[in-house]
């Protein structure tokens, strides 16, 4: 698999309406701020363990345009209230367009992005059409690499991991599905927050 051929798609909405399922943990300012912080931190392990990987970010957010273009990544602006599997697919064609073989859709919510994981990932993918899924504990998806783009629909969500493999396999597609311990771990509930730093919740 030759890695500069992969556009990482980041998908990321406006942070000041983030995270709303901790709200009984969370203030709306820290959790505007822990957006933000998952997503730096999503960007810096990127840039710094996979610099030839091509970013792409996707967001109806100013700030978070903005934020991407400073680290050097590639925006689309969204229209707001889309949706994350409308914008998905808005990201998408902008891969094919610009004339990426493979996609890695990447959630920027993840406590501990480990790179030697997101290599795994990687390595995973057949040299030819496939797909693989980073599973969540509850059988979400957080991350979802496939060859080509547009190699299945999405379908994120509840039990969405199911539900892709369903596609792939629709589709005769070869499927691999991972769990990884730390790329399974999101930020959605508040029993969730145990795994971040302190600093982060700052």
């Amino acid at each position: 698999m030759n890695d500069k051929r992969i556009n990482v798609l980041i998908p990321m909405k406006d942070p000041r309406l983030s995270k709303q399922r901790l709200a009984k943990a969370l203030g709306r300012e820290q959790r505007m701020n822990l957006a933000i912080a998952l997503f730096r931190q999503t960007i810096s392990v990127l840039q710094q363990h996979f610099p030839q990987l091509h970013i792409l970010v996707v967001t109806p957010s100013d700030t978070i345009a903005s934020l991407s273009r400073e680290h050097g990544c590639e925006v689309l602006i969204e229209t707001e209230g889309s949706g994350l599997n409308s914008a998905l697919n808005a990201g998408t064609q902008w891969s094919l367009q610009q004339g990426f073989d493979c996609q890695l859709v990447l959630p920027a919510d993840i406590a501990h992005l480990d790179p030697i994981e997101l290599q795994s990932l990687i390595n995973a993918l057949p040299m030819q059409k496939g797909v693989v899924i980073g599973t969540s504990q509850d059988l979400g998806t957080n991350a979802l690499l496939t060859s080509p783009p547009n190699a299945i629909p999405f379908s994120f969500g509840p039990r969405s991991s199911l539900i892709h493999r369903q596609y792939a396999a629709q589709r005769r597609l070869p499927c691999y599905a991972m769990l990884l311990k730390h790329l399974s771990q999101d930020i959605d509930y508040p029993d969730d927050l145990a795994q971040l730093p302190e600093a982060m919740l700052a």
